[in-house]
């Protein structure tokens, strides 16, 4: 899963990155880079740390996010916000969005990108990617129509059409397109397009240590919009550098139970609506990724090709189950192992093995 860091100049993409990633790029006020920083991060899961505890593996392994920190969006000569054609590009391959807005004062900034105000600058980003879906969406008709006239009709860019005009009405409306509830089958349609306004989307309130917390008026307005969760950039990264003991240590003195980047990763891997089933053993412990709703032969194919193609039955029990009675065994026992064919929908904490035949 990729997830694209976004938002306008200096307002801490790169510092969220950073922190998230353990990586050290360059936050410098004046940089300005041509290429995303690219950084693959664990999601933090306490079941694979019981699992763990209980099975000893060699090697435990957890479901991970890729992160891309893009070039900011920048104004041009007539104050219109632009992501450079590179970047607007690779933004587009991203699975899910995360847009950070500055909510802190620094003269230098003040100066050149104006007066904090994490609302206006919200809007201008999200007109950005309105802009970028309508010219999308107007060039892929002209050419539909033009396949038309020339006697190419085909039922699927029927349906392509009717959805694309749908889409300019709501775009034109300002309207994104993830707010259009569109049905399953027109969905399908306009999805290889990448429209950015289409994409599950969280917003990062980037705040100083003096106002964080402080903040409940702006994050309800935002929220309206999209997830949203503040984020104290400096403050954070210090604490990414410390050890896990020292961090918690701070932590608690100053009374946060949780390192926001910590809820950040979490729900990254939520906005997808992403779930994680197990596989455990004295080799590995480890955390697969799907989509709510895939059945059981999907997981298998997470697992092994080969395990989809001859698929027979998953053995499954659950996570709750085996940290309760600490033991397969006792498990079997009381009823609480199952047998599932392929059609079973997978569960969130499921643990799996999978009888196949090739």
């Amino acid at each position: 899963m990729k997830l694209g860091i976004t938002g306008k100049t200096k307002a801490g993409k790169t510092t969220l990155f950073n922190t998230i990633t353990g990586q050290n790029a360059d936050v410098s006020l004046y940089d300005t880079k041509n290429e995303p920083n690219v950084g693959v991060v664990q999601v933090p899961d306490e079941r694979i740390d019981e699992l763990s505890r209980i099975y000893k593996p060699k090697k435990s392994i957890y479901a991970t996010v890729e992160f891309l920190d893009f070039p900011p969006i920048i104004e041009d000569e007539n104050n219109h916000e632009l992501l450079s054609p590179t970047s607007m590009a690779l933004l587009k391959t991203t699975d899910a969005l995360a847009i950070i807005l500055r909510n802190f004062s620094n003269p230098i900034l003040n100066e050149t990108h104006g007066k904090i105000d994490p609302c206006r600058d919200l809007s201008d980003i999200l007109m950005e990617f309105i802009y970028s879906d309508i010219i999308l969406a107007e060039k892929r008709l002209e050419k539909i129509e033009l396949n038309f006239k020339r006697g190419v009709k085909t039922a699927a860019a029927i349906i392509e059409e009717k959805t694309l005009k749908k889409c300019l009405d709501s775009l034109h409306a300002e309207i994104p397109l993830r707010d259009m509830c569109l049905p399953e089958d027109e969905l399908k349609a306009i999805k290889g397009f990448q429209f950015l306004s289409l994409k599950p989307t969280m917003i990062i309130l980037n705040s100083d240590e003096n106002n964080f917390g402080k903040n409940q008026d702006i994050l309800n307005i935002i929220s309206k919009t999209a997830p949203v969760y503040e984020f104290a950039g400096k403050f954070e990264f210090e604490i990414s550098n410390l050890t896990a003991h020292e961090a918690q240590a701070f932590m608690e003195d100053i009374g946060i139970s949780e390192s926001a980047v910590t809820r950040i990763i979490k729900n990254s891997y939520d906005l997808l609506g992403y779930l994680s089933f197990f596989t455990v053993g004295d080799d590995e412990v480890r955390a697969w990724t799907i989509q709510k709703g895939d059945n059981a032969v999907t997981a298998a194919g997470k697992i092994h090709s080969d395990l989809a193609r001859g698929f027979i039955r998953a053995e499954t029990f659950k996570y709750d189950d085996i940290v309760t009675h600490k033991s397969e065994k006792v498990i079997r026992e009381k009823g609480l192992f199952r047998l599932e064919g392929k059609t079973y929908i997978v569960q969130d904490g499921d643990i799996i093995f999978v009888r196949f035949n090739v």
